[in-house]
């Protein structure tokens, strides 16, 4: 009997430790590990002593009640931090033209930081015979055309090219800068005073492009990573301890940083966060005996 309990408690006790792994410290000691919600991992932080360096500075007091990202004075509210793919999410600004208070052209530039935006996002166009360009170092790089059709069907959905238009960005891309402008349409009249708006989403179009006057940001994507040398000088110790990897990250051949940066992970068996210290462990395996 005194076998079967001592058995049942090294069971209760595995599944303690497996949820005490799975919640493993995220941020370095005496850090808050969360704002609004928002968890915010190492290399980010909210204070002095708690982040990498001033790029990964998280600000806690943001009106809209997220934590924001602030790159190149572009304020981003953050919705989510992954360290186990080098990800965060944010709100992005929609850019207006022609929609009266709305407008705004917001060019957001990730140059010299060590952020780039995903190619999980979709550059999407929307509005009546909108042609929208991306540029980058005064060229264009990507873009699309969104036609009006006051016939078309409406049990039509996504974007199509009937009042919005989709297309990946290209890899790499540092600078989000629009040129929206009117084409003619299929009865010759030009589009120049129509309400038009630009974007970089994850989600794509959607299914209702006039929606867009109701929203001032969707949620987009982008990657991240450090510094080699800021990796390698506090963390090769454990690093050689075979538990993390970490990989190059193509950057743009007009980027400013120095440095290569790159991404890491805990490798195959061992899981945590692979930017602090010997945070990378051994996930645990319990062989429960027959009884």
């Amino acid at each position: 009997m005194a076998a079967v309990e001592l058995t049942v408690f090294h069971v209760i006790l595995f599944f303690w430790s497996l949820r005490t792994a799975e919640s493993q410290v995220m941020t370095l000691p005496g850090c808050e590990s969360t704002c609004g919600g928002i968890e915010i991992p190492y290399p980010f932080g909210m204070r002095e002593g708690c982040f990498l360096d001033e790029r990964f500075k998280i600000h806690c007091n943001s009106s809209s009640g997220y934590p924001t990202l602030t790159v190149n004075g572009t304020d981003l509210a953050v919705t989510y931090i992954s360290v186990y793919d080098s990800t965060i999410y944010v709100k992005f600004p929609i850019v207006f033209e022609n929609c009266g208070v709305n407008d705004r052209n917001t060019v957001v530039d990730l140059e010299g930081s060590p952020f780039v935006f995903s190619p999980e996002n979709y550059f999407v166009a929307t509005g009546c015979n909108n042609l929208a360009l991306m540029n980058q170092n005064n060229s264009a790089i990507g873009g699309c055309v969104s036609i009006c059709d006051e016939n078309r069907d409406l049990l039509i959905a996504g974007c199509s090219g009937i009042d919005c238009c989709q297309t990946r960005i290209p890899s790499n891309l540092k600078v989000f800068n629009v040129t929206m402008k009117g084409v003619d349409g299929r009865n010759g009249s030009g589009g120049e005073k129509n309400c038009r708006h630009a974007y970089l989403s994850y989600y794509g179009g959607g299914s209702d492009p006039y929606g867009m006057k109701d929203v001032n940001s969707v949620p987009a994507v982008l990657d991240w990573g450090i510094d080699r040398r800021a990796f390698e000088s506090p963390v090769n110790k454990f690093n050689s301890l075979y538990t993390s990897t970490c990989k190059d990250t193509n950057t743009s051949n007009n980027s400013t940083i120095q440095s290569p940066i790159v991404q890491c992970s805990c490798k195959t068996g061992f899981e945590g966060n692979p930017y602090l210290y010997g945070n990378c462990q051994g996930k645990l395996r319990v062989t429960i005996p027959t009884l």
